[in-house]
């Protein structure tokens, strides 16, 4: 940017809050509403602090003031200064293992923009040779298909020095390198078990964490290139040089013309990577000089604990050479392009990818765990999968298990009932351990219930979740899947139909040459024909919001029974398998029809009502072979398992677009046919792996082949909304089903009077705030008095043309954050409905207010890919029947995008702003 130099002059002479290394904005505006507004009055703050911050922890307030002062202090001495943090076991200077002289220095050059992935371009790695020399190797990646050649290389030219000194280390400075690895492997799935073996053996170690726990410096940033003055390197190339160098490489990559770049570009970039490479391998040396000087003082620092070699359990690694080797054989013969392949080769090559999904799937909340065990309880106050800052409350007998309850402050968190937690147990080792299980948690109230795992009198300050669910069934189920099309081939009748058919992207299979759907009949009419007449293949069926997805499984389920058909319901979770099956019997009462219901549940309840429950797998089955049921709802670990084969004629996938290719496949073996019901469009599956293209969609990703609604040759697109108003639906259709979505007769017909919304529609509420994140108090005062507008003098037309007064029950207030949702809920009358739109999906109201919070892009927590997503925005404005109203901050409809996808995101919001009306605000700033 031009104007860099400026702006970076301006903050300087501010002496701004923006220049103390590690400060947030949330603690910036913390303290500007103290009146401390520049660094030198942070650093000038009493010890300790005079009062307690109202978001976040006093310690990690503490600590942004002591950052302050040793930057003062620096700037003061005109000098790089710093000081020494007290010692903790596994932390900082203890982290360091001991020097070996075949320890490497690894640095990675990427780009994310370049092409749909990223390109990691350069790989950089440096180590000393026996006589002293400093040896630096690169492998270059300027064109796509040299990637996975140069990641293989860097990995195998590893083991090499691994061979030759088993005691070495790889040391990086930032956890970017080592993610690039890790999302590389997956990506390729080629050296996973290298790499795994490696991480099992801790040969990776990052010298950021080191730095920050064990000192504090007089830098504005925690950089390597900040750091280099304390350990007097200099570097080959100037960093402005460098950065243009680098800039004119990234850009010529983007542009696809890796071809064009010239010698003397790609030196100066190698040089500048090679300086990253040995600036790591220096800092090392300086971190244990500092660490010998601690330990001559008679200070204690062991050594991390030496791990084994990092090979897995004898029955794990020969599970893992087996899968390999059926994958191999899948693949062979299939031509390495992918465009070069047939319908048949992509099939077979995308089942090897999906072989090992769930081993992929499963590292990385192992990755997590271990990076979350590392952190102290200020650092794990930042992070959703963590609760700090815990305050103990009281305890409770709950039979056999002790119930405690504890307060924690506000921050944002992912924690939900029935997660399992673990805590840092401080001490030699500091090993994690599971402390217990959530039984109750209120983030808007802010406290929570833990069953401990036992007895103990110690009381928690900090937890983290970690849930570990067993997916072996699921593995196994695809596995048989694979060696069947192995010896058969991917299109040969038989068995397994269903995934094959799935996989191939065939079109459904009906009995007799019934057509999938007539021109006098609705597609609800035609789902229903069709239903019986399935004949061992897959039928698709995607449904936008108010499209009558569950009405249409389970009208034909109750068609399905009427035939004499066995029955399957599966979903992601039991309460979306539960609705299904209630819509079931409720179709019954509408229906000449007799279902008998059961779902396989974890947790049989008190009162199941007209579905019967069971909690352990013979039952169903048995109930399945002898007739006494005719649907069976379970989740795809029941569907999965072998002594299921083929126990129903047809399964239902409900909420496809949130299950993983992987699963549906694995549990489509429990049916002849297969049903897919459910809308990518809307929230996505929570995919946390990295996995090779293909192998990490969602299955009714996979079967709209990258476009956003079915082909009509591959199914059924529930093309009319029962709830959108026209107006509102204009835009749905438009944004996010290719205009093929309209409203049902009689919508236009829903309307909202009130004194500011009259009619329907899309509303915009700009409210002007600056620097917020997770929780904007100008939008609650806002909403706040919108809703008491609207039940004050709001009227709620339906589609029948039925008028009456606004209650509270007829809105949905949606926020992205909980903070948010938690001021929400305090300021507006008790039992409105307020949430994040996760908890709303499936839901409707007459009217929808969605809290935008945010100030701007650049303050978003979780960028612009959670906040501007396209899913959660479809999700937010179509539960609303006649009005939506986005309230925003003007900014975020004014985003700096830097790539096309970003492009994409922003679109949505800026096309909702054409077509929104505008409410001006109420509120004044001072009121907020």
């Amino acid at each position: 940017c031009r104007w860099w130099p400026r702006c970076d002059r301006r903050r300087h002479d501010d002496d701004h809050l923006s220049i103390v290394a590690g400060i947030s904005r949330l603690q910036r505006r913390e303290l500007e509403s103290r009146e401390v507004v520049t660094l030198t009055s942070l650093a000038e703050l009493a010890t300790p602090l005079p009062w307690s911050p109202r978001r976040g922890t006093r310690p990690s307030m503490e600590r942004v003031r002591d950052q302050a002062r040793v930057q003062l202090a620096g700037r003061r001495e005109r000098k790089s200064v710093f000081e020494l943090l007290a010692l903790a076991p596994d932390q900082g200077l203890a982290r360091l293992p001991a020097p070996s002289p075949g320890d490497l220095f690894l640095d990675l050059e990427g780009d994310p923009y370049v092409g749909d992935h990223g390109r990691e371009y350069l790989f950089g790695m440096a180590s000393t040779s026996g006589d002293g020399r400093i040896v630096y190797a690169s492998e270059w990646a300027l064109r796509s298909q040299d990637e996975k050649w140069a990641f293989e290389n860097v990995i195998d030219a590893i083991l090499i020095h691994l061979e030759n000194d088993p005691g070495l280390h790889v040391f990086h400075y930032g956890p970017y390198d080592l993610a690039a690895l890790k999302r590389l492997m997956g990506r390729y799935a080629t050296r996973e078990r290298a790499i795994d073996r490696m991480l099992r053996a801790e040969r990776f170690v990052d010298l950021l964490p080191v730095v920050r726990q064990s000192l504090r410096a007089s830098v504005e940033r925690y950089s390597i290139k900040d750091l280099e003055s304390f350990y007097d390197f200099t570097r080959d190339v100037g960093l402005r040089e460098a950065s243009a160098f680098r800039a004119a490489l990234e850009r010529a990559l983007e542009l696809g013309d890796g071809d064009t770049i010239d010698e003397e570009t790609r030196q100066a970039v190698e040089r500048y990577n090679r300086d990253d490479c040995l600036s790591a391998l220096r800092l090392r040396g300086w971190l244990e000089d500092l660490r010998a000087r601690r330990t001559e003082a008679g200070a204690a620092i062991p050594r991390p604990a030496v791990v084994a070699d990092g090979a897995p359990a004898p029955e794990l690694d020969e599970r893992e050479r087996a899968t390999q080797e059926l994958a191999a054989r899948l693949v062979s013969g299939i031509p390495a392009d992918p465009g070069a392949r047939s319908r048949e080769q992509r099939a077979r090559a995308l089942l090897a990818d999906l072989l090992e999904w769930h081993r992929r799937e499963e590292k990385a909340p192992w990755w997590e765990y271990y990076r979350l065990r590392d952190l102290l309880d200020d650092a794990l106050m930042d992070e959703k999968a963590a609760i700090a800052g815990l305050e103990f409350v009281a305890v409770a007998e709950n039979g056999r298990r002790v119930v405690e309850r504890y307060s924690f402050p506000p921050q944002e968190t992912s924690i939900r009932e029935e997660d399992e937690l673990h805590t840092r147990e401080l001490g030699d080792a500091a090993r994690p351990r599971k402390v217990g299980t959530v039984v109750h948690i209120d983030p808007v109230e802010r406290w929570i219930e833990i069953a401990r795992s036992s007895k103990s009198s110690e009381r928690l300050s900090a937890v983290f979740e970690h849930t570990h669910y067993d997916t072996r069934e699921l593995a196994k189920a695809l596995v048989r899947l694979g060696r069947w099309v192995d010896e058969h081939g991917i299109d040969a009748p038989g068995p397994e139909r269903a995934a094959r058919d799935l996989l191939l992207g065939r079109p459904p299979r009906l009995r007799l040459g019934v057509p999938l759907r007539t021109a006098d009949e609705t597609v609800v009419e035609a789902a229903v024909r069709i239903a019986p007449t399935l004949d061992q293949g897959v039928l698709v069926i995607q449904g936008p919001p108010g499209a009558g997805k569950t009405f249409t499984s389970a009208q034909m389920i109750c068609a399905l029974v009427r035939d004499g058909k066995k029955v399957g319901v599966c979903a992601h979770s039991h309460a979306v398998i539960r609705n299904l099956l209630e819509d079931v019997m409720e179709a019954v009462d509408r229906a000449t029809v007799s279902v008998r219901c059961m779902h396989k549940t974890k947790k049989v309840s008190e009162a199941p009502g007209r579905i019967s429950e069971c909690a352990d797998n013979e039952e169903p089955l048995a109930a399945l072979a002898q007739g006494t049921i005719d649907v069976l709802g379970g989740t795809a670990w029941l569907w999965s398992r072998q002594e299921f084969h083929e126990a129903v004629d047809v399964l239902f996938v409900d909420e496809a677009g949130q299950m993983s290719l992987a699963n549906a496949l694995a549990c489509a073996q429990g049916a002849k046919s297969l049903v897919l019901v459910g809308d990518p469009q809307q929230l996505e599956q929570p995919t946390k792996g990295s996995h090779p293209d293909g192998a990490g969609v969602s299955a009714l990703e996979h079967a709209l082949e990258g476009r956003k609604t079915l082909s009509p040759e591959r199914g059924l697109f529930l093309d009319e909304t029962w709830r959108l108003h026209p107006s509102i639906c204009a835009f749905t259709s438009e944004q996010f089903y290719e205009n093929k979505l309209h409203a049902r007769a009689g919508l236009e017909l829903q309307a909202i009077e009130s004194a500011r919304i009259r009619g329907a529609g899309l509303w915009l509420l700009p409210v002007e705030h600056q620097g917020n994140t997770t929780a904007a108090a100008e939008e609650v005062a806002e909403i706040r008095a919108l809703l008491g507008e609207l039940l004050e003098t709001g009227a709620w037309i339906d589609a029948e043309a039925a008028r009456r007064p606004l209650t509270l029950d007829d809105l949905l207030i949606v926020a992205p954050y909980n903070a948010q949702v938690a001021d929400l809920v305090r300021a507006l009358p008790r039992g409105a409905r307020v949430g994040t739109v996760d908890r709303f999906q499936g839901q409707q109201a007459p009217i929808v207010i969605v809290s935008m919070t945010t100030s701007a892009p650049e303050d978003a927590p979780r960028g612009m890919e959670f906040l501007y997503s396209l899913d959660r925005l479809n999700v937010a404005t179509s539960r609303a029947r006649a009005a939506c109203v986005l309230v925003a901050s003007p900014r975020l409809f004014e985003p700096e995008c830097r790539n096309p996808r970003q492009m994409q995101l922003a679109n949505g919001f800026c096309r909702y702003l054409e077509r929104a009306r505008t409410l001006a605000p109420v509120v004044r700033p001072s009121a907020a």
